[in-house]
């Protein structure tokens, strides 16, 4: 089996014990698993409206070596992730609206890096995986079931789109003194190595589009 469809089973299963561990149950003292939970809401790609809730769950920051090892990948132009580690969270996407109940529900997304630190502006938070984050953009890659009279005993088929290739994004979050934040998205070719920071973040930050609107640390 492929690692690019490996991880399309892995992931969703990871995002399942993640939501799993944050369910009560009846008589029980749930411990949460994650160190910081953000909430926000996409934005589309052509006209800056809202398209939807975005949940970002962090199980883990990263380390330095977990830096370094980043860093170093992106050098070279290789994977960025070429060695398996524990992801570092999961982003919650919304489901692909109006193509039935089997598509409706949220999709996760793994996360492999996590990393935040304090400016003098305010709190950053940046994500990157090997995933394409399709905030605000059409549901293209997503496996759609479609309605059909061809298998009576099931009443549905299964459209077979080919799993994407890995694709390195950064997630960058900057927040003000407010504690109200935006993200912007990049892929490896317009990010760049901080070294006053010691953070990965987007080049011409500024000049980026908004892909994250009403970013709020939710953590409980």
């Amino acid at each position: 089996m492929s690692f690019v469809s490996l991880r399309s089973i892995v992931a969703p299963l990871a995002g399942a014990a993640i939501c799993l561990a944050l369910s009560p149950r009846p008589g029980a003292t749930v411990k949460d698993p994650t160190v910081a939970r953000f909430v926000a809401r996409a934005l589309t790609v052509s006209d800056a409206k809202d398209s939807g809730p975005i949940e970002i769950l962090i199980q883990r920051w990263s380390t330095d070596d977990d830096l370094e090892n980043l860093r170093a990948a992106l050098l070279a132009r290789g994977a960025a992730f070429q060695r398996a580690r524990p992801e570092a969270g999961v982003v919650l996407m919304p489901g692909v609206q109006s193509l039935g109940a089997r598509v409706l529900a949220r999709r996760t997304l793994p996360i492999q890096f996590a990393r935040e630190i304090q400016t003098p502006a305010g709190r950053q938070v940046v994500i990157a995986t090997d995933q394409h984050l399709g905030f605000g953009e059409p549901p293209a890659r997503t496996q759609v079931v479609i309605a059909t009279d061809q298998h009576p005993d099931s009443g549905e088929r299964t459209g077979d789109v080919p799993s994407p290739e890995p694709e390195f994004t950064l997630l960058d979050i900057r927040f003000g003194p407010d504690g109200n934040g935006v993200g912007k998205m990049a892929p490896a070719a317009k990010v760049a190595y901080n070294p006053a920071k010691k953070i990965f973040e987007i080049q011409n930050y500024a000049a980026q589009p908004v892909r994250l609107s009403e970013v709020k640390s939710a953590t409980r």
